[in-house]
Formats: C-alpha cells, sequence, structure tokens
C-alpha cells in the first residue's frame, strides 16, 4: 500500500473524492454479458479495479488515523486547565 503520510489533510480529501470516483466508475462498468453467469469458470482478473479499490482503502485508513489522532488531542485539550 503507498503511504499517503505526506500529504496535507485536505489534499488527501481531495484525493479520496477522485479515487472514490475511479472505483465507482470501475465498479459499476459492465463487464461480459448477462448470460455469462455460469459458463465462466472463474471471475475474470480485474487489475484496475483492485488498484482503485487499494488507493481508496489506502487513503480511508489515512483519514480515520488522522481523526483518531484529532479525537484523542481535543480530548487532551478538554482535560488540561
Amino acid at each position: 500500500m503507498a503511504d499517503y503520510s505526506k500529504y496535507k489533510t485536505k489534499t488527501l480529501e481531495k484525493m479520496r473524492e477522485k479515487a472514490f470516483d475511479k472505483y465507482y466508475e470501475l465498479t459499476i462498468k459492465q463487464r461480459g454479458n448477462w448470460g455469462d453467469g455460469m459458463r465462466l469458470s472463474k471471475l475474470p482478473q480485474d487489475k484496475a479495479w483492485e488498484r482503485a479499490k487499494e488507493r481508496l482503502d489506502a487513503i480511508d485508513k489515512e483519514l480515520e488515523l488522522r481523526n483518531e489522532i484529532k479525537e484523542e488531542q481535543d480530548i487532551e485539550d478538554d482535560f488540561e486547565i
């Protein structure tokens, strides 16, 4: 997974929007015909979708980590007198 810790939060949020758009586009993209169903011995490999999903997951993980750190800092600030 890529390291997104070097980016600012605002930049990550913009990157997440673009990554989600790409992921969504690839997710709803039609693969094969309606009747293919059981004739396929295995699902076709879709490397572009896998990369888009991994990128989206990595960005989400970094944003979640930053939110947790921010919440911890806010809690510590509330207890300081």
